[in-house]
């Protein structure tokens, strides 16, 4: 299991669809339904810079890309590995 920071960024015309899509990703985490071995922890979002930053939990950072690719965000973003220290 390994920790991700996801930092979404997107453009004005883009932001309806980039709520869509968080909103959907939410749902499935509320209920249950994301694919095995992934787990959302948190969406902070800064709406004055159009950006979320989004943790998970994921079986490795490979994986992550993988479903992240699938899924394809209507945002510029970056996946980082991280270490939880606290």
């Amino acid at each position: 299991m390994v920790y991700i920071i996801v930092e979404h960024r997107w453009k004005e015309k883009n932001q309806d669809a980039a709520f869509k899509v968080v909103g959907s990703i939410i749902d499935m985490a509320k209920n249950g339904t994301l694919p095995a071995g992934f787990s959302l922890k948190s969406v902070n979002v800064v709406g004055s810079e159009r950006m979320a930053i989004c943790n998970w939990e994921a079986p490795s950072l490979s994986d992550f890309k993988g479903l992240i690719e699938k899924v394809n965000p209507p945002t510029k973003y970056e996946v980082f590995e991280s270490q939880k220290l606290f």
